[in-house]
């Protein structure tokens, strides 16, 4: 079985071998092709374009000569103009220099790129830049420098819609600030990443800050938030079946729960590492988690005393560690477990040996308790060999490192919980401004609703005002008509009343000329008599002027009322004649209808001008109506 793994190893490895030259080889075809036409091509805007290929080709194949088309490529953007192409371009330039450890090279190369800020199009070009800087920064360890320009990058490549950009900026921050020690920054800058990563569902890199984040608390004491945050990684990764990811977060949430002392948990995480890593198909990266599993492990009957199994261990990590590619990378890991296990053994010079072998990577070991333990074992030891002095010595820098670690966790332990106080405050405060403001848009809503009302009701009573208007309107003008008509009826029949007075007249005088012609033809003193007798009686008698009066009552209702009113008391007979000048008869018309002659009209209009003072040039009537 082992060697048909072996053989299907090297057949792997052999089709690998053959697909990179394989890809070399045709890659170096185009390459070659691609400086042959850049050679015979004078238009410079066509030169930009062949060479924006060349050196994407040759940054792919890692081409020993990108660097001075790069810097070709560069050099014509700016001739043109195009000094977002130049940026562009200019950080390849600049991770070429920070590769090969000449971080000063890459900061110069991004600094002189950086003059032409103005000329920028496009904020990416100048985030790109300092996403560069802060990589040459953290490689010199100027970490402050290195977090100025990532958050600044990230802030650029968020106001250009660059998140991915912007994740790895933040990324990238938050280990500048872990490496700074500043914990609240770290893991500020770490939980943005995540933010970003989980919403470009860029499951790998998610998973990879909340690994970092959890040892990030994991160093701090935070061993609850580091196993919640691991957790979380664990869910989000199971997705992706990468097992080498699965099983080191067992492995990791394992330490979380040995620092809680739950050893039995810790134990069945180690278990559940192990089972994944036999799914793991890189062998290199199998033996790696396989080392640290049995790590893990000897640690747990180490601390159970039982000697026997954690000899086991021992073998099995030599076994693993051996098909690593870094077998001497645990051994940081491994030493004070070696110095515990002699210890326990009575073996004191080696538990020694291990322990000064651990403490002379005191600058490369990441987990600080370690070297911290180490201290106090070797005091012990010194204290054993009544060598009193090493053993104060070394009791003093553990105790020292301890202090030191336990302030900067108290110190981080109180910044967290005062962060998370005032994060939990301004909650707070977001979720009263919130709820002001959904007050207050309801009161707006309300307000709008009762505008509405309003409006409707105003809308409504002026609509309303508009048919009653029109409905008394109409009325109105149905009664005008009907007055109107009654007018014009009554004026009709005081027309025709008038008429036949005056035609009544008119027979009466040609029965006075009849009676004339009688009176030669008949000699009779008593007939002559009686027709004068009949002759002087009234045309109009009392019924006639009483139905006249009615009738002109109907058509003129106000018009004897109005001449009362102004004072003018006329007699029936001057009634009588102001009625004949109102319909505009003339002097015989109204002789006739009155059965007098013509000249008693006048005398009786002359006495009637005298009584009520009316002056020459005015007629009765109109005295009398605009007095």
């Amino acid at each position: 079985m082992k060697q048909a793994a072996t053989y299907m190893n090297k057949v792997i490895s052999l089709f690998l071998l053959l697909s990179g030259i394989t890809f070399s080889g045709l890659s170096q075809t185009k390459i070659d092709s691609l400086q042959e036409k850049l050679v015979k091509i004078t238009n410079k805007e066509l030169q930009l374009k062949v060479l924006d290929t060349l050196t994407t080709e040759m940054i792919r194949s890692n081409h020993s000569e990108q660097r001075e088309y790069l810097e070709k490529y560069v050099q014509l953007a700016k001739t043109l103009g195009n000094f977002d192409l130049a940026a562009s371009k200019s950080r390849f330039i600049a991770q070429q220099f920070i590769y090969s450890g000449q971080t000063d090279s890459a900061i110069y190369v991004v600094e002189e790129m950086l003059k032409h800020k103005p000329e920028f199009k496009k904020k990416s070009s100048e985030a790109h830049l300092l996403l560069k800087r802060a990589g040459a920064y953290f490689n010199k360890e100027l970490l402050i420098e290195a977090i100025q320009d990532y958050d600044k990058s990230g802030d650029l490549f968020m106001q250009s819609g660059d998140s991915i950009f912007a994740a790895d900026a933040r990324f990238f921050a938050g280990h500048a600030c872990m490496n700074l020690k500043d914990f609240l920054k770290a893991v500020n800058r770490f939980e943005k990443a995540y933010e970003l990563y989980d919403l470009l569902n860029d499951i790998d890199y998610a998973n990879s800050v909340l690994s970092d984040l959890g040892g990030l608390y994991e160093m701090n004491g935070f061993y609850d938030k580091a196993i919640f945050e691991k957790k979380k990684a664990l869910r989000g990764i199971f997705k992706t079946k990468n097992y080498k990811g699965i099983s080191t977060i067992y492995l990791q949430l394992s330490g979380n729960y040995y620092h809680k002392k739950d050893l039995e948990t810790s134990n069945k995480y180690i278990d559940s590492a192990l089972h994944f890593s036999e799914r793991i198909s890189n062998s290199f990266n199998q033996a790696h988690v396989k080392t640290f599993a049995h790590i893990y492990k000897l640690q747990y009957y180490l601390h159970k005393n039982d000697l026997e199994k954690a000899a086991k261990h021992f073998q099995l990590i030599d076994k693993h560690r051996e098909l690593t590619n870094s077998p001497e990378y645990y051994d940081a890991y491994l030493l004070l477990h070696k110095a515990n296990y002699y210890s326990k053994l009575g073996r004191y010079s080696k538990a020694e040996i291990a322990l000064k072998q651990l403490l002379g990577k005191k600058g490369q070991i990441n987990d600080v308790s370690a070297y911290i333990d180490a201290e106090k074992q070797i005091a012990a030891l010194y204290a054993n060999k009544k060598n009193y002095s090493n053993a104060y010595k070394h009791l003093l820098n553990h105790s020292e490192a301890r202090d030191s670690l336990y302030n900067e966790r108290k110190t981080n332990t109180f910044l967290f919980y005062q962060s998370q106080f005032e994060a939990e405050r301004k909650d707070n405060e977001i979720s009263k401004k919130e709820l002001a403001i959904k007050l207050l848009e309801k009161d707006q809503e309300l307000s709008k609703s009762k505008r509405k009302i309003l409006w409707v009701i105003l809308i409504s009573i002026i609509l309303l005002s508009i048919t009653i208007s029109y409905y008394i309107w109409r009325i109105g003008k149905q009664k005008r008509n009907i007055l109107a008509k009654k007018i014009a009826r009554n004026k009709k029949e005081l027309e025709e009343f008038t008429q036949l007075l005056i035609e009544k007249s008119r027979t009466q005088e040609s029965l006075s000329e009849e009676i004339e012609k009688l009176k030669e033809e008949i000699g009779s003193q008593k007939s002559i008599e009686k027709l004068q007798d009949l002759t002087s009686s009234k045309i109009l008698t009392n019924d006639d002027w009483y139905k006249f009066k009615e009738k002109f009552k109907n058509v003129y209702p106000s018009f004897f009322i109005e001449i009362k009113r102004k004072g003018f008391d006329l007699t029936k007979s001057e009634e009588r004649l102001v009625a004949m000048e109102k319909l505009y008869l003339d002097t015989k018309e109204i002789a006739s209808m009155l059965a007098i002659s013509q000249d008693s009209v006048t005398r009786s209009r002359s006495r009637l001008r005298k009584k009520i003072n009316a002056p020459k040039g005015h007629s009765i009537l109109e005295f009398l109506e605009v007095s």
